[in-house]
């Protein structure tokens, strides 16, 4: 923690992913809501102060210093580490904020390639090489590690240096060997961000479906969700629906399928992470 002068108190940078802050327009909408500066990709830093609450957007309105000023006051300078196993692994959320805001921290490493940044949690923020395919594999592996772990995630979608500060890193394009690898943990870390989403939503008025992993026999990682036919449900964005008839019956469509079925009345909400409300009537209240 550091005492900025004018401000305060003591605070220190937070990394926030973009489903992270949605969660928050809910519970913390408004000047609630923290202050944060956007770096790129999914990728924010804000401040928390010494007992771990944001800085939020109504206490800024008072400082004397611009809010991005504050935050690049209170990096750390410490020294970057050197690449071990073709990867950066940066484990103080400070020093990783100040790597983001101050991408140039990352030149004269012996990286292959340029710098892709992964912020996949706050303590685990991976630097790998654009070019450097097997580094690229061990940090889906940490991935899959953190998910099973249980703890927060930041974000599954990495980074590039660019001229122009961070930029999405087109891993389709780059990594096709691994395109399966990444498609499983994007749907991985979109299930933990629905799963925290689903809490800040619960609501008598309408069925919040839950996002949900199958593995297929094939290996293939996809995400299902439920909906009880004819009932109100906010839905996520998965691969499959699984639509359950009142009589008991179950039938399967795509997420496409889906929407297209439903037409108009289904509605696109400004939700983050996405949910569509599909209408219908309450859900039924469970038998006592």
């Amino acid at each position: 923690m550091t005492e900025v002068s004018g401000q305060t108190g003591a605070v220190a940078p937070h990394l926030y992913g973009a489903s992270e802050l949605g969660v928050l327009t809910l519970t913390a909408s408004g000047p609630a809501h923290p202050r944060v500066e956007y770096l790129g990709g999914e990728l924010f830093v804000g401040l928390d102060h010494g007992g771990g609450s944001a800085v939020t957007q109504g206490e800024v309105e008072g400082w004397p210093e611009e809010f991005r000023a504050v935050v690049v006051s209170v990096l750390s300078q410490a020294v970057v580490p050197e690449p071990a196993d073709g990867a950066i692994v940066i484990a103080d959320e400070a020093l990783a904020a100040s790597v983001l805001i101050q991408p140039n921290r990352l030149a004269g490493g012996s990286l292959d390639g340029a710098p892709v940044l992964f912020a996949l949690a706050r303590d685990r923020v991976i630097v790998v090489g654009a070019d450097d395919e097997a580094a690229f594999a061990r940090v889906l592996d940490l991935a899959d590690d953190l998910f099973e772990a249980g703890g927060p995630l930041v974000s599954g979608h990495p980074v590039t240096a660019t001229p122009e500060g961070w930029a999405p890193f087109d891993w389709r394009e780059r990594m096709p060997a691994l395109a399966l690898r990444f498609e499983r943990m994007l749907r991985l870390f979109s299930v933990r961000a629905y799963d925290r989403q689903s809490i800040a939503l619960a609501r008598p008025d309408v069925h919040i479906a839950d996002a949900k992993i199958r593995v297929l026999d094939s290996g293939v990682t996809t995400t299902f969700a439920s909906w009880p036919k004819g009932t109100a449900t906010l839905l996520p964005v998965v691969d499959n629906v699984i639509i359950a008839d009142p009589t008991g019956a179950l039938s399967v469509a795509t997420f496409a399928q889906f929407l297209d079925a439903g037409g108009d009345a289904i509605v696109r909400t400004g939700l983050s992470p996405l949910r569509y409300f599909v209408p219908g009537d309450q859900p039924a209240r469970p038998a006592a």
